[in-house]
């Protein structure tokens, strides 16, 4: 619209200019040499209107052809691109349906056309080669896309997938962090990390890639301090023989964070102990089992006493006396007895727990005490085998696999990262 406004006011004063010379006319004569020329303005004019005009008309005719051609060469390339497109659709549609053949003939079709779109022959260049199983060459187009700023994140994601196929856990987490820092959002690229940085037990970038979740918003802050006092766990049995002070440092920073943990006070009491601080060991025992006696806490306070030789029955009355009367109390003092060969004061303690469908655990106290008191074999082969029938004992199971391990760690037996819960399961593998 201006430029039409723009093209009528200029004609205009064209038009007006002529009009006023027109009418205004008056003669022209000059001499070239021996010859005088002489004519009116008027002619001179119309010379300039006629030329004017022609101008105007094959510039006319030039953009308009030049227009014409440049939309013929618009469709044309628009229709060669739109049939690229469609070879890369046809090639997906089959690469989802497993007809190779003809995703790689499309592929092949699409590359000949698209031959600038760099990001999209790449990415269907891998995903044929996927299925063609040419792992060498896959690398190559991965490390071609990571130059490439609109595939850069599949190139890294390809990269660390092909080396975790390869068990390559170092090379693996290198890209993994690459892409965390380009997209930390990535679905389960957090939990990947996680569960390589388990394999190489590089627990400091444990700490580190957690803290880059939280600030992303990735988990809260629950997980974040579960999974920071991992990996402070792990770095402390690390200095555990080069440290030791350093390591009771870093497994107290760990409790701060989880709270009362058995693993966690299980290890805390062994560095007491290796340490020579025997005293302040055992007040650390008696603080955490006031705070939550259980049967899995038992378990680690029963394992690192006899460790430790602590062969006083008193000492157990001191680690119960504010919750004597606790089943898991009991337990733990009927466990101690059979130790010191104490048999009246096991069974007196065993008496309230037996019932009439006693657990595996009690049976099996049952069948040491009569062994023990009365050398009664008979009588211990039944509480066995009333064992037998009773519920499993309590294991570490990786809720992944239901593979059951004695201890806790970090990464299961099973290869999960923090995958293992204490339960009893209905069934067991062979420990």
């Amino acid at each position: 619209m201006l430029r039409f406004l723009i093209i009528s006011l200029q004609l205009i004063l064209l038009l007006s200019a002529s009009i006023f010379l027109v009418s205004n006319s008056f003669n022209i004569s000059f001499d070239i040499g021996d010859f005088s020329y002489n004519f009116s303005s008027n002619l001179l004019v119309i010379a300039l209107v006629i030329l004017t005009l022609l101008v105007v008309l094959i510039n006319f005719i030039y953009f308009k052809t030049k227009f014409v051609f440049q939309k013929y060469s618009y469709i044309k390339k628009f229709e060669r691109t739109k049939k690229g497109y469609d070879f890369f659709v046809e090639s997906m549609i089959a690469l989802l349906n497993k007809d190779n053949k003809t995703a790689i003939n499309s592929a092949r079709k699409m590359k000949g056309i698209l031959k600038k779109d760099t990001s999209l022959n790449l990415l269907l260049q891998s995903e044929i080669l996927k299925i063609e199983k040419k792992s060498e060459e896959l690398n190559i187009v991965y490390d071609l896309m990571i130059k490439n700023n609109k595939t850069k994140t599949l190139g890294y994601r390809g990269l660390m997938e092909q080396s975790l196929k390869k068990q390559d856990y170092h090379h693996a987490f290198i890209y993994g962090e690459k892409l965390f820092l380009l997209n930390p959002k990535i679905e389960k690229l957090y939990e990947t990390l996680l569960n390589i940085i388990a394999k190489t037990k590089n627990w400091n970038q444990l700490i580190n890639i957690t803290d880059r979740a939280y600030s992303n918003k990735i988990i809260k802050k629950e997980t974040t301090n579960e999974n920071k006092s991992i990996a402070l766990f792990e770095i402390a049995k690390i200095k555990m023989k080069s440290d030791s002070s350093e390591a009771i440092n870093l497994i107290e920073k760990a409790i701060s964070l989880k709270g009362i943990f058995s693993p966690y006070i299980k290890l805390y009491a062994q560095l007491l102990f290796s340490n020579n601080n025997n005293s302040k060991a055992l007040k650390v025992l008696k603080k955490y089992w006031n705070q939550s006696p259980s049967n899995i806490l038992r378990s680690s306070i029963t394992e690192v006493l006899k460790e430790n030789n602590i062969n006083e029955i008193e000492f157990i009355h001191h680690l119960i006396s504010k919750n004597k009367n606790n089943e898991e109390s009991k337990k733990l003092l009927i466990d101690f007895a059979i130790y010191f060969n104490n048999w009246g004061m096991a069974r007196d303690n065993i008496k309230g727990l037996i019932g009439s469908n006693p657990s595996r655990e009690i049976c099996l106290f049952m069948s040491e005490i009569e062994l023990g008191e009365f050398d009664d074999i008979q009588k211990s082969e039944g509480w066995k085998l009333r064992a037998n029938n009773a519920g499993s004992d309590y294991y570490w199971v990786c809720k992944f696999t239901n593979n059951p391990q004695k201890n806790w760690s970090a990464l299961s037996e099973s290869g999960y990262f923090n995958s293992l819960e204490w339960i009893q399961p209905k069934m067991l593998s062979v420990l």
